[in-house]
């Protein structure tokens, strides 16, 4: 069994190297449909914002890489999709999208807080 993981890590590591610069260009619009359609919100929070199920996603995303071993390989809980369930575009897609999540806004900076 512990074989299979290494080789599994192995290749795993060996694929997001492979990337580097070539990393797929994501899609955040696509990105976004994806992550509602594979039903990260549900645990992840609308706007990856988190919840008591699932980590803060967004702003400020795991690269690629990491995003993609997370997903591969999860460490909790989480669900794991295989490559042939989301595709490596598709995980590029998705980080696109939580990348393009604009942080709110700090409580100074909310009216009704400086009352």
């Amino acid at each position: 069994m512990k074989s299979m993981r290494f080789a599994a890590a192995v290749v795993a590591a060996s694929t997001f190297a492979a990337w580097g610069a070539d990393a797929p260009a994501g899609d955040a619009a696509r990105g976004k449909e994806l992550y509602t359609k594979n039903m990260c919100y549900t645990c992840h929070g609308t706007v990856g914002h988190g919840s008591r199920y699932g980590l803060k996603l967004a702003p400020n995303p795991l690269p690629l890489e990491a995003f993609a071993h997370a997903v591969r390989h999860p460490r909790s809980a989480m669900p794991r999709y295989p490559a042939e369930f989301v595709s490596d575009a598709e995980l590029a897609d998705i980080v696109a999208y939580l990348g393009s999540i604009k942080p709110g806004p700090k409580a100074g900076e909310i009216p009704l807080l400086k009352e």
